[in-house]
């Protein structure tokens, strides 16, 4: 009987038997499973009537059982928990409309920009983003604007876990990867031979020519100053570098904000208040979110506090421009005494 037995339990274990075979052998030793079972919880007992070699069987049985039952609850939870926490993370980033965390962070990426990159803004009709498990990926369009042309320079890709930002991967096209912002010479600076450089560029550029040119101030003025003596020439004003500190220490940057004729201020622009409030306004929405705003514009120095108390004590004043027009034209906005340092960004072909 037993040596029976241990055959067919081989070949129950090697998967030999067919599946009539295997529901029969099941079958017994459930039922050996039920009398040892018994026997054991009987107290009157005093001799097993099952062989060592079924006890074996039924205990390794038993252990495939439990193995199995693990496995099915573990596939199961696994399939229960991950589409809830994908749920849990939509609705974490989406909850909110307009202040949702998820709107939250976009509007912070766009202001983010247009504060600390001259005469760049994101797209934002082709905003690209997928929510994860626990996080949310994000590529951001920049674009500039030359002339009247406004073109794609590069994107930018974040990936967000929770609310911690992991540091942004930037790809530009060519040569849109300079750090313009060091473009901008400070008050308290002394001026060099950029303007004569420049200058000398723009003298040679012909004809139906359009320039993209960085200017820095003899003194920082107000942007209605700005506005003013820049409309007796044919040009645009992009951007402007407002003054936030009395000098620029370490590896601090400027910040601005776009200029009256920029399009990406459109998307900014809230109707009822002036550019200094916007700008103003701008500041205090991008500080909520201080460590956003770093991670995005890579500026761990970009100290906001500061620089809007510096802004309520002492005014808004503008100490450079982004400037776009033909040329010829600009050459002559340059050879002001007003422009301390000026450089050529971008030319592009005829498109004013």
């Amino acid at each position: 009987m037993n040596e029976e037995f241990n055959k067919r339990w081989e070949q129950y274990n090697n998967g030999e038997m067919n599946e009539e075979e295997m529901m029969a052998f099941e079958e017994e030793l459930e039922e050996n499973e039920k009398r040892l079972s018994q026997e054991l919880n009987d107290s009157d007992w005093t001799d097993f009537s099952i062989s060592p070699e079924k006890q074996k069987a039924i205990l390794q049985y038993g252990k495939r059982k439990s193995y199995l039952r693990i496995s099915v609850l573990a596939v199961i939870s696994t399939l229960i928990i991950l589409p809830l926490c994908t749920l849990g993370s939509y609705l974490y980033y989406g909850v909110g409309g307009a202040d949702s965390k998820g709107n939250h962070f976009m509007e912070t990426a766009a202001v983010t920009v247009a504060l600390t990159k001259p005469n760049v803004a994101i797209d934002m009709k082709d905003l690209k983003g997928q929510v994860k498990l626990f996080g949310m990926n994000t590529e951001l369009k920049l674009q500039k604007q030359i002339g009247n042309k406004t073109e794609a320079i590069g994107s930018e890709q974040i990936e967000m876990f929770f609310d911690k930002l992991k540091q942004p991967t930037i790809s530009y096209y060519g040569d849109s990867a300079r750090n313009t912002e060091d473009f901008f010479t400070h008050p308290s600076s002394q001026a060099d031979t950029s303007k004569k450089q420049t200058l000398t560029t723009l003298d040679k550029l012909p004809e139906g020519t359009v320039s993209e040119v960085y200017v820095s101030y003899d003194k920082a003025y107000t942007p209605k100053d700005v506005y003013s003596f820049a409309k007796k020439y044919d040009m645009k004003v992009l951007w402007n570098a407002i003054k936030t500190e009395d000098s620029l220490s370490g590896n601090q940057r400027p910040i601005g904000f776009p200029g009256k004729d920029s399009e990406f201020l459109k998307e900014l622009q809230h109707t009822s208040k002036t550019e200094v409030d916007q700008f103003k306004d701008a500041l205090a929405y991008v500080n909520q979110h201080p460590s956003w705003a770093k991670t995005i514009s890579g500026r761990p120095e970009l100290d906001l506090s500061n620089r809007i108390r510096y802004i309520n004590q002492n005014g808004v004043t503008v100490y450079g421009s982004v400037v776009t027009g033909p040329s010829k034209e600009i050459e002559k906005f340059v050879k002001t005494k007003r422009i301390k340092t000026a450089k050529v960004s971008e030319v592009e072909l005829w498109n004013w």
